[in-house]
This record gives structure tokens, sequence and C-alpha cells, in this order.
């Protein structure tokens, strides 16, 4: 199962975004939930470097044995406050997107992917 748990500060802005581990839907290479996780994840890291000019956010290590990820993505505190909005927006869109994988394919019998929520 991928764990995906998101942290948030008191006014609900995202924080940071950690991932582990691997779905178990299918083979590596073949993992169409793994691709759709690790696509989100890259979007956020890139697109907070692209468009926020935020650099070394990310730290993705996409193979730590038995085709697990792990990785995460801290948002810097910032005070410019339309940089800082534009980086929610992007973080929020991801949460979103693993929040919609995970509804959309886990079941009463299989959970591939996992998203939390931590204060």
């Amino acid at each position: 199962m991928i764990k995906v748990k998101i942290v948030k500060d008191s006014e609900r802005n995202i924080k940071g975004l950690y991932m582990n581990g691997h779905s178990g839907y299918a083979e590596e290479g073949s993992d169409i939930i793994c691709a759709g996780a690790s696509v989100l994840l890259y979007t956020a890291a890139n697109s907070l470097e692209a468009v926020c000019g935020y650099l070394d956010t990310a730290v993705i290590n996409e193979d730590i044995g038995d085709g697990r990820v792990s990785a995460q993505i801290i948002v810097p505190a910032d005070d410019n406050r339309e940089r800082a909005q534009t980086a929610q927006t992007i973080m929020r869109t991801v949460e979103i997107g693993l929040i919609t994988m995970a509804s959309s394919v886990n079941d009463e019998n299989n959970v591939y992917i996992k998203v939390t929520e931590e204060n």
C-alpha cells in the first residue's frame, strides 16, 4: 500500500507531503496506481520549482526495494503572499488528485493507496 501523509498548519495550509510504499495493484513497472501517484508527486515538485521558484523542496527516491517509493515535499514558509497562495493551489490540487485516486481504486477488500492528514 502507498501511504500518503499530508501535513497542514493551523490555517489548513499544506506544509508537507510524505509518500511511502508500493500499491501492490500490479507488478513493478506496470502498476497504474503507482504511476499515477508518481505523476502527481513529480507534478507538485516540478510546479513548485517552475511556477513558485522553490528549489530543493522535494526528495524522491523512486525505488527503495520491491518497487516502493519514498518521497517528501516540504513547502517553504514564504512572506510573498501571492507565491505562497500559488504553492497552496499546487499542493491542494495534488492532494485532491491523490484523494480522488484512493476513492476510485480502493475497495472493502483492497487498499492500494491511503491518504491521511496531520495537523
